[in-house]
């Protein structure tokens, strides 16, 4: 299997720590690309170029993020990535989504700045710098639920990559009177599958 990732998307770094969580980096080339560019090979492959993307040994392949890591948590039993039963699935599953609308935004507020100072958009740049620190507070005020206690699962997985963008948003200074969210992101930073899925270059 081939997964197709670039160095400063935070699905790419989802996925890839998904990988290692699983044991599954000996089973796994990873390929690194560039996308929106004229001519990507990946496009030959993917005619969507979005990224990740997993090729699959039979020649097919799949996209969207949350389909890879449910991928690669069906490969390495047991499952540990999908919502528990019981009366705790509908707050796992609200943290999830949370989470997801936290990573979406900076990952909007990323792309903007990576435009022309002229073409950027202040009221998008404004807009989600506003609702990334309302999400910010949102997780400092929830951090220690069981949910975000343990190993890795869907929850922390999304809410480790949008904290994670920091090294790409410098304006988001989300660690700022949030001490609780510090002191998890700092665990799980150190984890030796967060090592082991950092990029080759750093953004």
């Amino acid at each position: 299997m081939k997964l197709y990732v670039t160095p400063t998307s935070p699905y790419s770094r989802l996925a890839m720590i998904a990988m290692h969580d699983k044991g599954l980096a000996d089973r796994i080339e990873l390929v690194w690309t560039r996308t929106r560019q004229q001519g990507d090979p990946i496009l030959k492959i993917n005619p969507s170029g979005r990224i990740p993307f997993l090729m699959l040994g039979d020649g097919s392949g799949m996209e969207d993020t949350d389909l890879i890591v449910e991928y690669f948590d069906a490969l390495a039993l047991p499952r540990k990535y999908g919502a528990p039963d019981g009366e705790g699935y509908w707050q796992f599953r609200m943290f999830e989504a949370t989470a997801r609308s936290m990573l979406d935004g900076v990952s909007v507020w990323a792309r903007e700045i990576k435009r022309p100072v002229a073409d950027q958009s202040s009221e998008v740049i404004e807009h989600e710098r506003n609702r990334a620190k309302r999400l910010a507070d949102y997780f400092e005020n929830n951090i220690r639920d069981a949910v975000f206690e343990g190993d890795w699962n869907k929850p922390q997985l999304l809410l480790f990559c949008a904290l994670d963008l920091e090294r790409r948003v410098r304006d988001f200074d989300w660690r700022i009177s949030r001490p609780g969210l510090s002191d998890w992101f700092r665990r799980l930073e150190k984890s030796a599958v967060a090592v082991a899925s950092l990029p080759p270059i750093r953004i």
